[in-house]
C-alpha cells in the first residue's frame, strides 16, 4: 500500500484518545476514514472536530456486539463501496492497581473489549478482504504485548499479550493471501487514559505515586504516535510486519530531554488525576 491518500480507512474506538488522533492524522494524509464510538453523542462530538479535515463519517458500534461489528462492514461499504484500511483500535485499561484487588466483571468487561472485539472485528472484515486478496489490518499493541510484566496495568496487559499473539498467529494463517498485517505499538502516550487513570486500592495508589515523573519523560502526545503510524500504513511493504515505538533508548533519551526542559524551564510534568477506587472485595470466604 504506497499511499493513504483516497484510501477508506475504519478505526474502531476513535472518538477520543489515540482513535481520534489516527482518524485526524489519516484525514491530513488524505484518506477517508470512517470513525466509531459507542455513543451517538461522543461520535458526532468528534466528526464536529474532524470533519473540516476531510471526508470522515462517524458510527455507533459496540465491538462486543458481533451484530454491530457486522453491522458496521455493511454500513462503510453501503457510503464509501469498500474498505482498504481496518485499525483495531477500540479498547481500554479498566483501572491500575494490584491484580488481585481488581473486580472480576470490569476484567470481564475489558476482555470482551479489547480481545473479543478484536476477534469479531477481525472475522468480519476478513469476510471482505479475504476473497478480494486485498487490504490491511492494523492492531494496535500496547503495554504487556512483548510479554514483560505490565505492573500496574497488568489486566490490561495481559488483554495485550494476548493481541500480540492473536496478530502474529493470524498473519502465518493468512501468509500468502494478499492481505497485510500491521501490529503497531505506539508507546506510552498523554492520553486521558494515562492523564486521568483510575486506580484500585491504597496498594495501587502506592505504585502510582511517581506516575506524573514517568509519563513525562516518557509519554508523548498521542498525534506523534498517529502520524507515524500512518507513516508505516503508507510504506508497509510486506505481508506481516511489526512496528514499536518504544525502543530501548528511548528512557535515557526522555531524560536527556527532561534534563534540558529544567535546565532551560521550557517543560513541565503533565496534568493527571488519579481517580480512586476501593478494592475489590469477594463476597465469598474461604472456609
Amino acid at each position: 500500500m504506497p499511499a493513504v491518500k483516497d484510501k477508506v480507512v475504519v478505526v474502531t474506538g476513535s472518538t477520543r484518545g489515540f482513535g481520534f488522533a489516527i482518524a485526524e492524522s489519516m484525514l491530513e494524509a488524505g484518506a477517508i476514514v470512517a470513525i466509531t464510538g459507542r455513543s451517538q453523542k461522543a461520535v458526532e462530538g468528534a466528526l464536529i472536530s474532524l470533519q473540516p479535515k476531510g471526508r470522515v463519517s462517524g458510527f455507533v458500534v459496540d465491538v462486543r456486539s458481533e451484530e454491530q461489528v457486522y453491522k458496521l462492514v455493511d454500513d462503510v461499504l453501503a457510503e464509501f463501496g469498500r474498505i482498504d484500511v481496518w485499525v483495531n483500535n477500540a479498547g481500554y485499561s479498566n483501572a491500575a492497581g494490584w491484580m488481585l484487588d481488581m473486580n472480576p466483571q470490569d476484567a470481564l468487561d475489558m476482555f470482551m473489549s479489547n480481545n473479543l472485539g478484536v476477534l469479531q472485528c477481525t472475522q468480519a472484515i476478513m469476510r471482505y478482504m479475504l476473497p478480494r486478496k486485498e487490504g490491511m489490518l492494523v492492531n494496535i499493541y500496547g503495554n504487556g504485548s512483548f510479554l514483560r510484566p505490565a505492573s500496574p496495568t497488568g489486566l490490561y496487559g495481559a488483554t495485550k499479550a494476548w493481541l500480540t499473539s492473536f496478530t502474529r498467529s493470524l498473519a502465518k494463517e493468512l501468509n500468502d493471501s494478499g492481505v497485510q498485517i500491521l501490529g503497531f505499538s505506539p508507546g506510552m502516550m498523554t492520553t486521558d487514559m494515562l492523564t486521568s487513570p483510575n486506580v484500585v486500592g491504597e496498594r495501587g495508589q502506592e505504585m502510582l505515586k511517581n506516575f506524573g515523573f514517568v509519563l513525562r519523560f516518557l509519554g508523548r502526545p498521542a498525534k506523534y504516535a498517529s502520524d507515524k503510524l500512518v507513516k508505516a500504513v503508507a510504506n508497509q511493504r510486506g505481508e506481516f510486519v511489526e512496528v514499536k515505538l518504544f525502543k530501548p533508548w528511548t528512557p535515557l533519551f526522555g531524560l536527556i530531554r527532561v534534563g534540558w526542559e529544567n535546565l532551560t524551564k521550557t517543560g513541565k510534568t503533565p496534568e493527571f488525576k488519579l481517580k480512586v477506587q476501593e478494592a475489590y472485595q469477594p463476597k465469598f470466604l474461604i472456609k
